[in-house]
């Protein structure tokens, strides 16, 4: 069944344009995004007219989106969570009944930009937030709602410069862009990471998901468990990652054997068995290394939990989101951001979520424990 302006479940509406000419012919679509990655669009058609329209190259646009119900008192609709995609096909698979073609957004654009020698002396005391926004402002991206700022800012030995894409220099930047907090409103040394998307049309999103806020900034988009009436039947899968699990970790003083701390998370270890860990720390204070080994140790003794999740009532959510995940039989009850997902239009519309967190490597914490807070 063609897809134009299409009445679809939950008053769905969609539009697609190829290369500017209406494009009635899709069957279903599906919309694929993670973060600091680029939108996928993957559309299956049928007919020898809607094949000649999809030469590699062509500009897509996709829009849909909920109406209002307010609209039904008004004679011009009210939409809401409109969300619209502007792409380029990279493929087309052509059949004799029905074909496909996938589109991606303009982060490709970032990725298949020329090579650029990045210097030092062109960023050092930049702050990284807008050191990737500029290389963003290329070939027709929008960067207009760039303005904030991280207050983090470049030095020399960060590993941002030499040959590289647009996007390899914006994923070193957001490699960087992690914040060590300790406030009254997080667990004490949380630790809180930049992303980036294109969630709508051509505009850039930076974004800072705060789902570690035991205060007012941490809004819920979504609150589900196991049990809900909006997840269909299996669309409910945990995932538990050990890989990164510590529960007896030894710290000892690079120049000093004498000066170590030992710690063993007996709860954790009950659970999984020993997993050790030796760490050899840059400092002879006494103080320090215990406080190391315990803001490890705190950190690693629990394996990491992400979630898979397919709904029936979840299209209008975005990248860095945040979701409550209860499930009982982990004794788990958390907050998480939403780091991908992937919408299907077809006969019926589904949206599989992936939420959790950036996996954050022990060199990489450390590393950042010896940063001040207010990086």
């Amino acid at each position: 069944m063609p897809i134009q302006t299409t009445v679809m479940p939950d008053n769905l509406y969609m539009r697609m344009n190829v290369d500017g000419n209406e494009f009635p012919f899709a069957l279903s679509i599906n919309i694929e995004q993670k973060v600091n990655s680029a939108r996928k669009l993957t559309c299956s058609f049928a007919g020898k007219e809607a094949l000649a329209l999809c030469r590699l190259g062509a500009i897509v646009e996709f829009n849909f989106h909920k109406t209002n119900p307010k609209s039904f008192l008004s004679s011009t609709p009210v939409y809401e969570d409109d969300k619209s995609f502007i792409g380029i096909i990279k493929s087309v698979s052509p059949k004799e009944t029905i074909s496909t073609f996938t589109a991606v957004d303009y982060v490709t654009f970032l990725a298949e930009s020329e090579f650029k020698f990045y210097k030092p002396s062109d960023y050092v005391g930049e702050d990284l937030y807008f050191a990737a926004a500029a290389e963003c402002d290329y070939r027709g991206i929008d960067v207009s709602r760039l303005t904030s700022g991280s207050g983090i800012f470049i030095t020399e030995d960060m590993p941002l410069f030499g040959w590289k894409t647009r996007k390899e220099f914006i994923d070193a930047c957001f490699n960087e862009m992690r914040v060590l907090i300790n406030d009254n409103e997080h667990p004490p040394n949380t630790i809180r990471q930049w992303y980036y998307a294109i969630q709508k049309d051509k505009t850039m999103d930076f974004f800072y998901p705060d789902n570690q806020s035991t205060g007012s900034t941490a809004y819920v988009a979504l609150d589900i468990s196991e049990n809900n009436n909006n997840i269909t039947k299996g669309g409910f899968i945990s995932q538990i990652d050990t890989t990164q699990l510590i529960n007896a970790i030894t710290v000892v003083s690079k120049s000093d054997d004498t000066i170590f701390s030992q710690i063993t998370s007996e709860p954790s270890v009950d659970q999984f068995g020993v997993v050790s860990k030796f760490v050899s720390y840059d400092s002879t204070n006494k103080d320090e290394i215990d406080n190391i080994a315990n803001l490890l140790i705190n950190r690693f003794n629990k394996p990491t939990v992400s979630y898979s999740i397919i709904t029936t009532d979840s299209d209008h959510l975005f990248l860095g989101n945040l979701v409550r995940v209860r499930v009982p039989a982990l004794n788990r009850n958390e907050i998480l951001p939403i780091i991908g997902y992937k919408t299907v239009l077809g006969r019926e519309l589904s949206t599989f979520l992936t939420i959790g967190e950036r996996e954050l490597s022990l060199s990489d914490t450390i590393e950042l424990l010896k940063e001040p807070t207010d990086r």
